[in-house]
């Protein structure tokens, strides 16, 4: 079972990387069906509302260059520097047509 259902939209401002749909998808799908608990924490950290945008500004500088590239909605950088389950993950949301690229 997901732990975050997929909006059509989401408000700006939510990422201090800038708002995209793109980003957004990816780190639900991330957050969703990745293993790697390191990735997860801070996809939900990053989908969390409830934390502000200075808090999600330190979060990402101490994230890899994977979640940077999501936060960013680069699909091809993530893609390149992701690791196995990050793939996996990428792929699940691909195949269930919510990553919009």
């Amino acid at each position: 079972m997901n732990k975050f259902e997929l909006k059509s939209g989401y408000p700006k401002g939510y990422l201090p990387e800038g708002v995209n749909y793109s980003n957004y998808t990816m780190l639900v799908a991330i957050a969703n069906y990745s293993d790697n608990g390191a990735c997860v924490g801070a996809a939900n950290s990053l989908l969390d509302e409830d934390i502000d945008i200075a808090r999600k500004r330190g979060i990402l500088a101490t994230t890899g260059g994977f979640m940077s590239a999501v936060a960013r909605g680069d699909f091809k950088t993530a893609w390149n520097r992701a690791d196995g389950t990050n793939r996996k993950a990428l792929i699940k949301g691909l195949e269930n047509l919510e990553i919009e690229l």
